[in-house]
């Protein structure tokens, strides 16, 4: 019992210690550490953390040249002429954010990014890109995209997209994020803002391919009947798609035309929570 309570009526006391444990209560709220953050400033990659995947020359290192704050930030760098990815990702995160999660990190674009469709993050099952995921990148290199992929083996491709504002370039920005299995939903914001947003959707399957026809078969005499055409495929609601987060990726990936010029893209102060995290104080 807190001593000076001892000497307050009964009514105080009772509202007395409402006050106090519910200020216990919201310090330790505000003061819990996020569920995972990441700040670079050992100088390298933490290999019990993060493993890396790359195709093709695209490279992943820890610098000390750009950086948001501290002394250290991830660099991707992407060689002009590439049509590869590079990213480092964190797996086996707590099942407090398997389906649901708020992100946060830094990042600096420099030059430009290349035109076509560019993945920035993603958070979705292991094997990207022949995986699932939900997915912020870059429309035409400018725009903010986000975006459900369904790129699994054992499952027609399909993407969900939405188009959001600008990228800033050429300086630091902090873009936050939140994603949701169920139902699947995407928001984003860059620098406090609303930058994008992928919600209330159905995913339209693509109708099954025809069976090639056996060339060992022998030619009828007569031209058979046309095949039928496949049925409409029944529409998928926008829920439970992904069926958990379980990689969580941050780098570059250019699916459509190769860079113009070297380009390269910092990640810093990545965090990812149960809640909204909001700009570094």
């Amino acid at each position: 019992m807190i001593p000076y309570q001892r000497s307050l009526p009964r009514s105080a006391t009772t509202a007395a210690s409402a006050c106090f444990l519910f200020a216990i209560s919201v310090a330790s709220l505000r003061g819990q550490a996020p569920v995972f953050s990441e700040d670079f400033e050992s100088g390298s990659l933490n290999q019990a953390v993060w493993k890396t995947t790359e195709l093709g020359n695209a490279t992943v290192t820890v610098q000390q040249t750009q950086f948001a704050h501290g002394k250290s930030a991830l660099q991707i760098h992407y060689p002009k002429g590439e049509k590869s990815f590079a990213f480092v990702v964190a797996s086996h995160l707590p099942d407090a954010v398997r389906n649901h999660f708020f992100g946060r990190a830094y990042l600096y674009i420099s030059p430009t990014m290349p035109a076509g469709h560019d993945v920035l993050l993603n958070a979705g099952t292991p094997g990207y890109p022949i995986s699932n995921f939900l997915e912020i990148g870059a429309s035409g290199g400018k725009n903010v995209m986000v975006s459900y992929q369904q790129n699994a083996a054992n499952i027609p491709r399909n993407e969900t997209i939405a188009r959001g504002i600008l990228y800033p370039v050429g300086r630091w920005f902090c873009l936050e994020w939140e994603f949701q299995d169920h139902p699947d939903r995407i928001t984003t914001w860059i620098d406090g803002e609303p930058a994008g947003e992928l919600k209330d959707f159905v995913v339209k399957p693509r109708a099954p391919r025809a069976p090639k026809a056996d060339p060992n078969a022998k030619v009828a005499a007569a031209a058979p009947a046309p095949a039928p055409a496949a049925p409409p495929q029944p529409e998928v609601p926008g829920t439970d798609l992904v069926k958990g987060f379980s990689d969580f990726s941050f780098g570059f990936h250019a699916w459509g035309a190769g860079a113009k010029e070297d380009f390269d893209i910092y990640y810093d102060d990545i965090v990812i929570d149960t809640k909204r995290v909001g700009l570094a104080k």
